[in-house]
């Protein structure tokens, strides 16, 4: 699942989500401070836990590197997946809030051969990215159910139709899927590891991170957990040599310690010292290596253009892979 560069973003829509904010630019570099707020207590993802088991919020900073690390490493850049981290700002993902007085729809198939998960909680207002991919992120925040959609479309007439979705209970513990291409072509969810607002402004991120790699680089028929266990990479070929060792889509990157941070500001080092402490989930590929940021109901992100040259300071030939959880 392929994602262009920035978005069309409608200044209506998001003045209506973010709480009357003006619609903010789609420039990379442009900071965001619209809506300001403080996320309340009371757990780790809007208010309710990550899954148990080690998967999202494990400390790898003294895991050993896998053996093929330099080899996958390598045949990433080969593959032309080399360039420079970058955070595309405002972002184009928004997390719906949902609650026990949301409808609950059915979700209609957008082709046969794939029946997504149904019903979802969503309201008229609900946003959904306005690119091709067309996600819908929705948590349903008092029974911590999250749901995740890929080609989503609503309207009253027609109703709620996806090409796949992805349901997952917060309050149980990890199990690797069965398949990706759900929301994600690894079938990896996308809010669960993204930079959030809130997150940015408490200066302190406790989870894995989510990496967009870019296609062609990486193997087009291997993959690990927590991605799923069948149909989890993008299907584009390896561009590489044949000689070449790629990468396995859902791999867990850590940018190495050695890596000097000092001198970051403030947003890039909460990014980069996540990037050491928790790692990157390769999670889908598209044009650059992105670092995924979402917003929520507490506002966008504080991302300024000091902090997008930062970590694009940071490249792949920084990391080093872990093993998979």
């Amino acid at each position: 699942m392929l994602r262009p560069l920035g978005a069309i973003v409608v200044a209506a829509m998001l003045e209506a989500l973010l709480g009357g904010c003006s619609a903010p630019s789609i420039s990379p570099l442009q900071p965001s401070a619209c809506c300001q707020e403080t996320a309340t207590s009371g757990g780790d993802f809007l208010g309710c836990p990550y899954p148990g088991g080690n998967v999202y919020q494990s400390n790898i900073s003294n895991e050993q590197p896998v053996g093929e690390s330099a080899a996958y490493i390598q045949a990433l850049i080969d593959g032309g997946g080399g360039a420079a981290f970058m955070a595309t700002m405002p972002t184009y993902e928004l997390i719906n809030m949902a609650n026990n007085k949301t409808p609950l729809l059915p979700v209609n198939p957008r082709v046969k051969y794939s029946i997504p998960y149904s019903p979802v909680p969503w309201e008229l207002s609900f946003y959904i990215e306005p690119l091709s991919d067309g996600h819908s992120l929705v948590l349903q925040a008092q029974d911590c159910h999250y749901y995740e959609g890929f080609e989503t479309t609503y309207s009253p007439s027609s109703g709620l139709t996806m090409y796949d979705n992805t349901h997952i209970n917060l309050n149980k513990a990890f199990k690797r899927p069965a398949t990706g291409a759900l929301s994600t072509s690894t079938g990896i969810p996308l809010a669960l590891l993204a930079v959030r607002p809130e997150e940015l402004t408490a200066g302190v991120i406790s989870h894995a991170l989510g990496w967009n790699a870019v296609y062609g680089s990486l193997s087009n028929s291997k993959c690990v957990s927590p991605a799923g266990r069948i149909d989890c990479t993008d299907g584009t070929p390896y561009t590489g040599p044949p000689s070449d060792t790629p990468m396995p889509s859902g791999s867990r990157a850590r940018l190495k310690s050695s890596f000097d941070i000092s001198g970051f500001s403030r947003e890039a080092k909460i990014v980069a010292t996540a990037m050491q402490t928790y790692g990157m989930y390769e999670y889908d590929t598209g044009c650059c290596n992105e670092v995924l940021f979402t917003n929520d109901e507490y506002g966008a992100p504080i991302w300024t253009s000091r902090a997008a040259a930062d970590l694009a300071t940071i490249a792949p030939s920084d990391l080093e892979i872990v093993p998979p959880p």
